[in-house]
């Protein structure tokens, strides 16, 4: 004769469906029951633990994240100092090619007006220099350190 098994929740004869609802009902009840229980006794004790630990994972956690802020602003100071220096170098080479602009056009417009170079100066100085020791060889007029008086024309 084939025996039934006994069920997790029953006893020997089948269990209907409802009654088996209840009984699961009522287990999980009491086990709520227990554990409200235990949790009321060790509540003081589990609070306080509950506490100290809070308070090392903050401390841990507030210098991490500390720590986490200064490197993220080490690191934005670094990109704006970079940043920084390329606006610098470019505002220079911008003044650079402005003023060799300037100066281009400055000697264009000399040059137009027909006023003498630098090295044209240095060359007629040269050459005035050149012509003074000539003649102050011959026995001539010394050169005053004065410029010469022009005479005016009679009218």
């Amino acid at each position: 004769m084939a025996v039934k098994k006994k069920g997790k929740l029953g006893g020997g004869s089948a269990p209907r469906k409802d009654e088996d609802f209840l009984y699961s009902a009522q287990q999980i009840w009491h086990a709520g029951l227990g554990a409200l229980a235990r949790a009321q006794a060790g509540a003081p004790k589990a609070f306080e633990d509950l506490m100290r630990e809070g308070a090392k994972l903050r401390g841990g956690a507030f210098d991490a994240a500390q720590q986490a802020v200064m490197q993220a602003f080490r690191g934005a100071q670094k990109t704006v100092n970079r940043r920084m220096d390329d606006v610098q170098a470019q505002a220079g080479e911008t003044w650079d090619n402005l003023e060799k602009i300037f100066q281009a056009r400055v000697q264009r417009a000399l040059h137009q007006l027909g006023v003498p170079t630098a090295e044209e100066f240095a060359a007629l100085r040269r050459r005035v220099d050149a012509l003074d020791a000539g003649v102050s060889r011959t026995g001539g007029v010394k050169r005053s350190s004065r410029p010469a008086r022009r005479r005016s024309k009679p009218s």
